[in-house]
């Protein structure tokens, strides 16, 4: 089998899976501006309380990182916003410059 063709099953497989990890961080976001906001109570009820955990232990290790990049804004946290576009503009620029490599090596 071709490598192309498995690179690029390889590369579709990552983009699917980075596409959920997408909405795991919006559905995190969401979450906790609704227990910010006060809309959810999570001393009250445990089935949010779990979810919010499990968001928090999927999200924030990603999260930190450019937490520690970015300049403190008073409330306004950004580094979802900034996981975001590198999840849906930096990693597929990669991944594409990576295949016009693997292009050029074999000639085509």
């Amino acid at each position: 089998m071709n490598p192309l063709i498995i690179y690029l099953q390889i590369v579709n497989l990552l983009m699917v899976v980075l596409d959920v990890y997408s909405w795991i961080i919006l559905s995190y976001c969401l979450a906790t501006m609704a227990v910010g906001f006060g809309v959810i109570d999570i001393h009250s009820n445990r089935f949010f309380r779990s979810l919010i955990e499990i968001l928090t232990r999927l999200v924030e290790p990603a999260l930190r990182p450019i937490r520690n990049i970015l300049p403190s804004t008073g409330m306004m946290d950004f580094s979802p916003l900034i996981l975001l576009l590198i999840i849906q503009y930096g990693i597929p620029f990669i991944l594409k410059s990576i295949f016009k490599m693997l292009l050029a090596n074999q000639g085509i």
